[in-house]
């Protein structure tokens, strides 16, 4: 793990000194992660329909926790009203070849966190980092420090399918490797039968790339000003 990962523009913005790209919009991160993540994945409804123990949420860079930490509160709160749901526990699987180190987690999180909630699930998350495997009471964080090209292969090893996945790379102009038909084809293959995606960006070759991989894929309204995102879902079962 290198020493310095992020330099900050403009005092407000963690940028990558690997990709010359930002972790996330200083604007609005955590509604952000929300829309793109949460809400186009309907991962409310989602957790509600599910019938096994076990929702697995699958994400292509971890960078500074925050969907993770996003996620792992929308599950606590359904926990919360639905106790006696059979869905018990939420297993969020990411890779992360760059890892930050604690202290520029903990600055990270200073910077975009005000509730209290996030404040307290940030400080946990600091606690146990830099951890390949933890748990947090119902939720379970597996971090694969690695490249991406290893991430299929980690899925096979843990025997998991995933059912809705975070496609967070940085700039597939920026970070090409993270967008490609063969990392797709490979994930899709580890895709729960009708498990979703949806990411940020809405790239004519990343959505082409998704199509060749076997996705089902939409168009949906970006975020804030981008005017597209891409959503999608898998139609059959398991390769």
């Amino acid at each position: 793990m290198k020493t310095n990962n992020i330099v900050w523009f403009d005092s407000t913005t963690p940028m990558s000194i690997h990709f010359n790209d930002v972790y996330f919009n200083s604007e609005g991160a955590i509604a952000e992660t929300r829309y793109v993540f949460i809400e186009a994945n309907k991962l409310n409804e989602r957790f509600l329909a599910h019938t096994q123990s076990i929702f697995t949420i699958g994400e292509t860079g971890f960078g500074s926790g925050l969907n993770f930490i996003i996620a792992w509160q929308q599950f606590a709160l359904f926990r919360q009203q639905n106790p006696d749901h059979p869905l018990k526990q939420l297993q969020f699987i990411s890779i992360e070849k760059y890892p930050l180190q604690k202290t520029e987690l903990a600055l990270i999180h200073q910077a975009i966190f005000d509730d209290q909630q996030l404040i307290n699930l940030a400080k946990q998350l600091e606690k146990q980092w830099p951890c390949q495997y933890c748990q947090f009471g119902n939720v379970i964080l597996n971090v694969v420090f690695g490249d991406i090209s290893q991430f299929a292969d980690h899925l096979i090893c843990f025997n998991l399918l995933v059912n809705a996945w975070f496609f967070d790379g940085f700039s597939p102009d920026k970070n090409p490797d993270m967008w490609s038909t063969d990392l797709f084809t490979k994930l899709y293959q580890r895709t729960a039968s009708k498990g979703t995606f949806s990411t940020f960006t809405a790239a004519g070759q990343v959505r082409r790339n998704l199509i060749n991989a076997g996705f089902n894929v939409q168009k949906f309204k970006g975020y804030g000003k981008k005017r597209e995102m891409l959503v999608g879902y898998k139609n059959s079962s398991p390769k």
